[in-house]
């Protein structure tokens, strides 16, 4: 077990958000609970965290996980390590003139630029941000993902978009996207949409960013979050819940945390990443797990998941 370093000050602390229940089968989901389960585990039993705080279904209000968030940031040095583990729903709202990229909780949105507003002051290297949902609103697409055919077995995946609750809401959704002039990725600035960046479907690597205009990005538009995210899929796919190859858990969870096992915890960002790419693959769902670095560190894909370690091999 990797356990703290107590001798230096350092705290390990994570919120761990999961939702099954969303008030009906339509956004029902079959996994998100495991997903919690089997990713507190990991942060106890190889991470050393003592500091957890579950919210699960019901209790995943905005205001329960607001505030869990508000008393992780709070008090930390860079000596700390930080996790918010989210498993559920993920959507697009339009605020303003912006499409902002948000995740579904029990009772509604948590959205991307009030979750990067709250991570500002947070010393550079500490936070690690998980997101298995897709953030595809407005695709509005059926429950149930494309059939998937691996060693002799058929199946089909629930997938995370959240569908609207009315006809009306997901005419005025599905309008309002045709009207934003920006958009607003998690984890991400502002871009406009006819932006080079907007067009390069959300490539992490990309580094031109377009200058939004005061009006349309509002005070929390131009914030990036101050935090590595791993999220679940590209927003033109969606991402699966679990299925008959994932072990009760959902694909992205299940390939991150089968990849982090085989790999060790001393693997790169990058390595792990791309080996949960290669897993999903080989249970043949259609999504694309995404790395997104901070401004700084400037080498954090380099560096360990969690920990946020140096390598010491070299790497090729």
């Amino acid at each position: 077990m990797y356990s703290a370093d107590t001798t230096k000050g350092e705290r390990r602390r994570a919120v761990l958000v999961g939702i099954n229940d969303y008030h009906g089968a339509a956004n029902n989901l079959p996994s998100s609970v495991n997903d919690v389960n089997a990713f507190e585990e990991v942060l106890k039993k190889q991470y050393g965290f003592a500091n957890i705080v579950r919210l699960v279904d019901s209790e995943a209000t905005v205001g329960n996980v607001t505030a869990a968030l508000r008393e992780l940031f709070a008090d930390v040095s860079p000596d700390d390590r930080l996790v918010f583990f989210f498993s559920g729903h993920g959507t697009t709202a339009l605020r303003g003139l912006v499409i902002e990229e948000c995740i579904v909780l029990y009772d509604g949105f948590l959205f991307d630029g009030t979750f990067a507003q709250m991570t500002q002051n947070l010393p550079p290297g500490i936070l690690t941000l998980v997101a298995d949902c897709c953030f595809s609103g407005g695709l509005e697409k059926r429950m149930l993902a494309p059939a998937f055919k691996y060693s002799g077995l058929v199946g089909r995946a629930r997938v995370k978009t959240h569908m609207r609750p009315t006809r009306d809401k997901f005419l005025e959704h599905t309008n309002g996207q045709g009207r934003a002039i920006a958009k607003k990725r998690f984890g991400e600035m502002t871009y406009l949409r006819n932006s080079p960046v907007a067009a390069n479907s959300r490539d992490p690597l990309a580094g031109l960013q377009a200058s939004m205009p005061e009006a349309a990005s509002g005070e929390t538009g131009q914030l990036q979050l101050n935090g590595v995210l791993l999220s679940a899929c590209l927003e033109t796919e969606t991402a699966a819940a679990s299925t008959a190859l994932t072990e009760g858990k959902s694909a992205f969870t299940f390939a991150l945390l089968h990849s982090l096992k085989a790999l060790g915890p001393g693997a790169s960002l990058a390595e792990l990443v791309d080996a949960a790419k290669l897993m999903i693959q080989r249970v043949g769902l259609p999504q694309t797990p995404l790395l997104k670095e901070p401004k700084i560190p400037g080498d954090t894909r380099l560096r360990s998941f969690i920990t946020f370690a140096r390598q010491r091999r070299s790497v090729i």
